[in-house]
């Protein structure tokens, strides 16, 4: 574990702070000290994307920049669109992000690889970021009983990470030729979005939903994590450091 010492470590320690305090206080603070996460965590990534001249997506610490503040974001859609507050789960999840991008990934910055440099970077991984964190917050959010919340979550998750993956084949064949090329992190993505379209298909008790979530966010980390990071799996997009 290192401590990052310049200001962006600065702004990453803050959000491990406040997601903890989130979590710790009694809702009517927390909410407060939880909702600090949006403007610190939208400030780290612009310090990020002027330091490196892109935008930061290029390996996974930059990724999981965007997750703070995307969960933050959520809490208080949510309480506009629900009327309720997911604070305390939020910033647990935002606590388990937060944590590995301040003392865990390395900060080194490098280029963007020319495979990188098209408009469809951007859409692409916001996508599947934005849907990704949606997905984990469904999965926690079902657990805890909030049925309303985690399908709203869900089902924007779900528009998200079709979306990307439409993108990604678009993306696939501007830059190799082929729309799909059976590569280990895109067959993970799809078995991903197949397990989250059975949910809209597949009717069942709250059992069923909990274990379908499960399973998809089980294939988001194997995917994140296992497939994009092991030499075991090498491919097309074996490029995505932490």
């Amino acid at each position: 574990m290192t401590v990052k010492t310049d200001t962006l470590g600065a702004l990453l320690t803050a959000q491990v702070v406040l997601a903890g305090l989130g979590m710790a206080l009694p809702k009517a603070v927390g909410r407060f000290v939880w909702g600090a996460v949006l403007p610190v965590g939208l400030t780290a990534i612009a310090l990020r994307w002027g330091a490196v001249g892109h935008p930061p997506m290029r390996n996974l610490f930059e990724a999981f920049l965007w997750l703070p503040p995307i969960l933050a974001g959520a809490t208080l859609l949510t309480h506009w669109r629900e009327g309720v507050w997911t604070v305390r789960l939020d910033a647990a999840l935002g606590f388990v992000v937060a944590f590995p991008l301040a003392f865990v990934f390395s900060a080194a910055e490098g280029r963007l690889m020319p495979a990188l440099q098209s408009p469809l970077f951007v859409p692409h991984v916001l996508g599947y970021m934005l849907a990704y964190a949606l997905m984990a917050r469904a999965f926690a959010l079902e657990c805890v009983g909030q049925a309303r919340p985690a399908r709203r979550s869900l089902a924007w998750g779900f528009f998200l990470i079709t979306g990307a993956l439409a993108l990604g084949s678009i993306w696939g064949n501007e830059a190799w030729g082929a729309y799909w090329q059976w590569d280990p992190k895109e067959q993970w993505s799809l078995a991903t979005w197949l397990v989250y379209a059975a949910l809209f298909h597949v009717r069942g008790s709250r059992p069923w939903r909990l274990a379908l979530l499960g399973v998809g966010l089980l294939a988001i980390l194997l995917t994140v994590t296992w497939i994009n990071l092991s030499k075991l799996f090498p491919g097309m997009h074996s490029y995505a450091g932490l």
